[in-house]
C-alpha cells in the first residue's frame, strides 16, 4: 500500500476539476473542503448551440445532481459532495455498467444505521427506495393501490407509481406503528 501522493484534494484541485468535468469555474468561497454550494451547480443551463463537449459536461452536471438529489441524499441542505464528481469523471458509458445499485443500498444502510442513534435527528439515503421497500413488506404502512400494473419490462417500483387510497391509512400515529413493528419480529 503506498504512502506517499496526495491525501485530500485542495480548493484548486476541485475548482480544477469542475471546470474541467462540468464547464464552469467555482469561486473559492464556494467549496467548502469537499463539498459546493447547490446553486453554484445549477446556474449553468445548457443552450441550444452547445458543442459536444459541453452536452456531456452539462449530462455529467446532471447525473452529479441526480446522485446527490435522489440516490445519495444527505443532511446538508444545499451542499453537493465534490467525491461524487471525481467518479463522474470519466467515459459515461463506463460510469453506466457500474454496480450502483449496491452502492445506493450501502449509502442507505450506513445513514439509517447512524440515524438509529438517538442523537441524530436526520436520516439520508435513498428513501424512495426504502418506501417501496416498506410498501411491498409492512402492510401497516401499504397503501391502497387502486389501480395495478404488472408489466415484467417496468422496474419494480413502477408498480406504485398508480393510483393510491390513502382512506384507512394512519397517519401521524407512531405508537401504533411502533406496536404493529414490534409485533412482527
Amino acid at each position: 500500500m503506498p504512502l506517499s501522493g496526495p491525501i485530500i484534494k485542495s480548493k484548486a484541485k476541485w475548482i480544477d476539476l469542475c471546470t474541467q468535468s462540468c464547464g464552469f469555474t467555482p469561486l473559492e468561497t464556494d467549496i467548502r473542503t469537499s463539498d459546493i454550494t447547490m446553486s453554484v451547480v445549477t446556474r449553468h443551463p445548457i443552450i441550444p448551440d452547445s458543442t459536444d463537449e459541453e452536452v456531456t459536461q452539462h449530462t455529467r452536471t446532471l447525473i452529479w445532481q441526480l446522485l446527490r438529489g435522489f440516490l445519495f441524499t444527505d443532511t446538508s441542505g444545499t451542499r453537493i459532495r465534490l467525491y461524487f464528481l471525481e467518479v463522474l469523471d470519466c467515459d459515461l458509458a463506463l460510469a453506466r455498467r457500474w454496480s450502483w445499485g449496491s452502492v445506493v443500498l450501502g449509502y442507505l444502510y450506513h445513514n439509517l444505521c447512524n440515524g438509529a442513534k438517538w442523537e441524530i435527528k436526520k436520516v439520508g439515503g435513498c428513501m424512495h427506495l426504502l418506501q417501496i421497500w416498506a410498501w411491498s413488506r409492512i402492510s401497516m404502512v401499504r397503501l391502497s393501490v387502486l389501480q395495478v400494473i404488472q408489466h415484467d419490462h417496468l422496474p419494480y417500483g413502477c408498480r406504485w407509481i398508480v393510483p393510491k387510497s390513502y382512506k384507512g391509512s394512519p397517519r401521524h400515529c407512531i405508537r401504533l406503528y411502533c406496536d404493529d413493528l414490534d409485533r412482527m419480529s
